[in-house]
């Protein structure tokens, strides 16, 4: 499990293991998870973290200025203000046609959503049964990923966001 883990290029489920290797019951499999991330949590460079509804490994975030100068890493990813609005409508309103996104933003907003399909921060959830049959979006696991979420609810709740914009 654990060098699966290692050569991932993406999060790897707990079902992936249940059907993997069926002869350890889900209760072993869960051990060993258990077992490989407390194995990583003292004096290892590499954590076990829970991400996008899988499991994969990443480095310290202390250990960042390091690996940015050995590899010359971007520092962070950076989202226009167009781009992290359309994010959010999607990620709260999910699925949501085009125009629906466009509507609760007051602007077109095909161009960002371009870029946000080609990035796989976004993905085609079906088609909506109205005339025209218009395009459903949804948030991808790409979209977890990037911003190191479990699953969708670990967003803010919109009161809490609502404090956060009250008193900032």
């Amino acid at each position: 499990m654990e060098a699966i883990l290692f050569l991932a290029k993406r999060p790897v489920t707990r079902e992936e293991f249940y059907r993997f290797f069926p002869t350890l019951s889900q209760e072993d499999v869960d051990s060993l998870f258990l077992e490989i991330r407390e194995g990583y949590e003292k004096g290892s460079a590499l954590l076990l973290e829970e991400v996008a509804g899988g499991f994969r490994f990443t480095t310290r975030q202390e250990l960042f200025p390091y690996l940015q100068g050995f590899f010359g890493l971007k520092k962070e990813l950076r989202f226009s203000k167009a781009a992290l609005e359309t994010l959010a409508i999607i990620a709260y309103k999910q699925p949501v046609t085009m125009r629906e996104i466009s509507f609760f933003r007051g602007t077109q907003s095909s161009y960002i959503m371009k870029q946000l399909l080609e990035a796989e921060l976004v993905t085609i959830a079906g088609r909506k049964k109205l005339p025209g049959n218009p395009l459903l979006y949804e948030t991808s696991p790409r979209f977890l990923e990037t911003f190191g979420l479990k699953g969708l609810e670990e967003l803010p709740s919109m009161s809490e966001i609502h404090d956060l914009t009250k008193n900032g």
